[in-house]
């Protein structure tokens, strides 16, 4: 028997036996409270783990010995007239062992022989370790085809495989020669030319052979059987390394594309944990252990769904992902980031704040906060030492904390989601357990901030006060936040000077980011945050309390007095002027070294320059104020005096012409505060035109100017922004950096209303079609197009289907009917829960999802693409958006009252499926499904047209969704031409 066949048939390395020889359960070696030893960890990984070290240590020391040797024999025996250099010395060994010179000749060329030989074993093995490790590339031979009727698509699934193993970028297939690599002399001899007589010439026949070119070798078997599932793969990966060390397993599928899919997974998790990949996130605590392959399918399909712009589904996936490995942080990290594009601000902060404290013992997170330099420097065995041992724990930790830190600052999306309360069912249920956590969480770890506003002294009372005011008080729930996102930046700044000293732990959080963040951004939001409470009249503290970073503030005994210093300047003034925020970013940004800054350092100076822009502008989700204290009373007064000097909220990007002759300039003298600061309309002119813009004439053809406190903001983020696309490293990061600027950054909200904002997506992005300003929110009204896309394909895909069902041949079989009667009833169920929840739940669309791929043939899906990806705001038709220009001199044209009449428009739609249609539809499959039980029972059969009544009826009840949803709302446009498609 070869070594290859007996690869197959031996058993795995960790494999135990009992006294009686018999192979025990792998459920026996898992891991238990009650079963403590060896066996009680988890299983190794099945291929040999590279050791990268001691492969290098080998091969310097046995290349170090030769060097030595033939520097040694080339110093005994120097030739005559040959210079003493110690360059030529190991030239002149050489020629004694090759040409024989010298008194001892076969004595030195024997042991220098020795010496070659091993130093060649040495590399060899390195380069075995090497292909092993970065990976190299993988041998994947041909199939074989072992089923009954030779019927298997060989050259197809071992296509689709290479094809799986290259679209993960992790595996190149092997594209060498397709003769296995030698795994003995004899292997080596048989490559030989037997007429060669030369020595020379057969030791280059034999070397490379003897050179390792692969690092693993997948071979497979096709196979059949009667039982579902019935197509099968069986593979075995082989690893060169340590003695050509063998896996195999047994994928079974619906179909041969799906078991092929799954050999992939599991060759790919088989090889992962052995490789240099298996130490980088999101695997690092994967390395030399056992992955299942589940695990990496589903990370693998919801990355997949993700960059596809489907996170239904690929929140999906990553659960099922996080069930299989529920302490891995990077998940959870990917999990954050898909519920921000999604605009779950609040999840994302749970998701962060959840994987924040995962494994920590005794709360040590929350007392690392609240540590000063003084703390450090009396106890750096518990502080120094045990954030360098959290640090080389956790290497994702300041990424982590930093995404927790900004996602905490958001506060106009967080605190927004953490007051609403618009949910119905499943989704009110996990919001009010997401703030109950959340909740007892920051009471724990921050209560520090409400020192200095609670009633009494003490911890007891600041974790009361803050209770409260989590529960009760918007307002001062936004200045809580604002303090602990700027207490949470200004300990990562402290921390990324140890992290320098621990590997992979570097991110895009660097020095001069964290200065900008700490120094000037976080102090610039938590300014609004105090103006905004002051405006509320303080509650529920009553008076006026002491700033954050004055004497006696919450973070005056915390803060080092240079950074406090700065902040507490920033935040005294609201809205902050250009010089004194150029001053603040200037200071934050300035280099100690001479290196560069990076995209993402001007990203960071953008995002200030605009958020200082919201000191400016009414607020769009604001509310009716309430009664305004005194010092509330003399801060509205001064931005009252600057926003009299403004033109309109939202400048026009483009010149427009009015239908009216302009009205009196005099009556144009008002102040826009007053004219368009809420959307119920401008105010009547005395000459009974429309109100002319303050800046300059409106049909002359000129842009309005931005005035003086604006204008410098503007452009200097502008400005910022083209810089940090200049500096990205490719095409990818500049698109999602375009998804980020357009859409989802809250900062930049209020610069997207401006002209030259405009100007610079049209220049930057051009789309050749007309652009349109953007809301405050567009992921609300993406979301609302998607939800109305969804549906409406789903219900297109479900007609199509009964209507299939109804033509001839039709069944007679009444329990296939039962079954698709029952997943139709539960596809209607479904729907009801989204209609009554106007599709803000993303796992009932999910479900919804789900549904439907069991219900519909896959080719017509996927020939349907379903599900649809999120659009872009790029590519929605806004109902009524022909009256849109931008000015907001109408109330009907405001972009913000738009997009909130395109979602109320969706939410009416799907009010009427959910009155009028689902729960007679799906009460309708119930009662047919209990007709044909009650039949199947008393033993009657089925009449002729009895099947295509059924399936006619229900097909109706899915037109009437599709119907009902088409009428009105956000359409997604569709009609740019695919390249892809031939000519007709």
């Amino acid at each position: 028997m070869s070594r290859a066949d007996r690869s197959v048939v031996e058993m795995p390395h960790r494999a135990k036996r009992t006294s009686h020889g018999i192979q025990r359960s792998e459920q026996w070696e898992q891991p238990t409270p009650r079963r403590i030893g060896r066996e009680s960890r988890a299983a190794p990984a099945v291929l040999p783990l590279p050791r990268t070290g001691r492969a290098v240590l080998l091969k310097t020391l046995a290349t170090a010995a030769l060097l030595a040797a033939l520097f040694w024999a080339g110093r005994a025996h120097l030739r005559a007239g040959r210079p003493d250099s110690w360059l030529l010395t190991p030239l002149d060994g050489l020629a004694i062992a090759v040409g024989g010179d010298g008194p001892h000749p076969a004595r030195q060329r024997i042991g220098l022989l020795i010496l070659t030989l091993i130093c060649f074993a040495a590399w060899r093995h390195h380069r075995r370790v090497r292909l092993a490790y970065h990976p190299g590339p993988v041998d994947v031979h041909e199939f074989t085809d072992a089923t009954a009727d030779r019927s298997a698509p060989v050259d197809d699934l071992k296509s689709q495989f290479c094809q799986r193993l290259s679209e993960t970028h992790i595996y190149p297939p092997y594209a060498g020669p397709a003769d296995p690599p030698p795994e003995s002399f004899l292997d080596v001899a048989s490559g030989v030319d037997p007429k060669t007589t030369n020595p020379i010439a057969m030791l280059l026949q034999m070397l490379p052979r003897l050179w390792p070119k692969v690092g693993y070798r997948v071979t497979g078997v096709l196979q059949k059987r009667t039982q579902e599932p019935c197509f099968g793969v069986s593979v075995t990966v082989t690893s060169f390394l340590g003695g050509g060390r063998s896996a195999m397993s047994t994928q079974w599928g619906g179909t041969w594309e799906e078991a092929t899919r799954r050999t992939a997974y599991w060759v790919l998790a088989t090889i992962l944990p052995v490789t240099r990949l298996g130490r980088a996130a999101p695997w690092r605590n994967w390395c030399g252990r056992e992955m299942p392959a589940d695990l990496f399918a589903a990370y693998n399909k919801g990355k997949e769904l993700q960059d596809r712009r489907q996170f239904d589904e690929a929140l999906w996936y990553y659960a099922e992902a996080l069930k299989l490995d529920p302490f891995n942080a990077d998940l959870r990290v990917m999990v954050a980031s898909v519920q921000e594009e999604m605009g779950l601000f609040l999840d994302a902060l749970d998701t962060y704040q959840s994987a924040l404290v995962l494994r920590e013992q005794g709360g040590w997170y929350d007392d690392h906060v609240w540590t000063t330099r003084t703390d450090r420097l009396r106890h750096p065995r518990r502080h120094l030492l045990g954030t360098l041992r959290y640090l080389r724990r956790r290497p994702d930790s300041i990424k982590l904390r930093y995404q927790y830190a900004c996602t905490l600052a958001y506060t106009e999306r967080t605190v927004h989601q953490w007051f609403k309360s618009d949910g119905v069912g499943d989704r009110e249920k996990v919001r009010r357990q997401i703030r109950q956590r959340l909740e007892k969480a920051f009471v724990d770890r921050y209560w520090p901030v409400a020192v200095t506003f609670a009633e009494a002294p003490g911890e007891a009372a600041a974790k009361e006060w803050l209770r409260r005011a989590l529960r009760e008080f918007p307002e001062a729930t936004t200045v809580v936040f604002q303090i602990a996102a700027a207490q949470e930046l200004y300990r990562l700044r402290e921390d990324a000077v140890l992290a320098w000293f621990v590997r992979a732990t570097r991110s895009e959080a660097t020095h001069s980011a964290l200065l900008l963040l700490r120094d000037v951004w976080a102090p610039l939001r938590l300014a609004k945050a105090w103006h905004d409470w002051a405006v509320a009249g303080w509650p529920p503290v009553g008076r006026d309390p002491t700033g954050p970073f004055d004497d006696g503030g919450c973070l005056a005994d915390w803060w080092r007095r240079g950074p406090r210093r700065r902040a507490g300047t920033l935040m005294r003034e609201w809205p902050c002027g250009g010089v004194l925020l150029d001053r603040a970013i200037h200071q934050a940004q300035r280099r100690r070294w001479p290196v560069p800054l990076r995209s993402f350092d001007f990203y960071n100076a953008a995002c200030t320059y605009g958020f200082a822009l919201k000191g400016y502008f009414p607020d769009p989700d604001g509310t009716p104020p309430r009664p305004v204290s005194a010092a509330g009373r003399a801060l509205g007064l001064g931005r009252r005096l600057i926003s009299d000097a403004l033109p309109l909220p939202h400048p026009p990007r483009w010149p427009r012409r009015p239908s009216a002759p302009p009205a009196d300039p005099a009556t144009g003298g008002a102040g826009w505060w007053t004219r368009t600061g809420t959307t119920d309309g401008p105010a009547p002119s005395s000459g009974g035109g429309t109100v002319p813009t303050a800046g300059g004439p409106v049909g002359n053809g000129s842009p309005h100017p931005l005035p003086p406190p604006v204008a410098p903001l503007v452009e200097k983020a502008v400005e910022q922004l083209r810089a940090a696309l200049t500096c990205t490293e490719s095409g990818v990061a500049a698109d999602r950096l375009r998804r980020w600027i357009l859409s989802s950054e809250p900062d930049l909200a209020p610069l997207r209303r401006l002209q030259d904002f405009g100007y610079f997506e049209e220049e930057v992005y051009p789309s050749l079609r007309v652009v349109f300003p953007r809301p405050d929110k567009p992921i609300n009204i993406r979301m609302s197009a998607y939800a109305k896309q969804l549906i409406c394909q789903g219900a297109v895909l479900l007609e199509q289907t009964w209507h299939d069902r109804a033509l001839p041949p039709q069944t007679a079989d009444p329990h296939l009917l039962i079954r698709w009667l029952d997943l139709d009833a539960e596809t209607w169920e479904t729907l009801c829960r989204i209609a009554l929840d106007h599709a803000r739940y993303w796992r009932d669309r999910a479900e919804f999802i789900r549904l439907l791929r069991r219900a519909v043939d896959p080719i017509r899906i996927a020939e349907a693409r379903f599900p649809p990806e999120i659009p872009r705001f790029d590519d929605l038709v806004l109902s009524g958006a022909d009256r849109l220009v931008g000015d907001g001199t109408r109330a009907e044209e405001n972009i913000e009252r738009l997009a909130r009449f395109n979602i109320a428009l969706v939410d009416r739609r799907l009010d009427a499926i959910y009155q009028t249609v689902a729960e007679h539809a799906g009460d309708g499959s119930l009662r047919a499904r209990r007709r044909l039980s009650g039949m199947d029972f008393r033993g009657e059969a089925l009449r002729g047209d009895e099947t295509q009544q059924i399936c006619t009826r229900q097909a109706g009840r899915w037109h009437q969704v599709a119907e009902r949803m088409r009428e009105n709302g956000p359409v997604v446009d569709v009609s740019g031409l695919n390249v892809l498609e031939p000519r007709t």
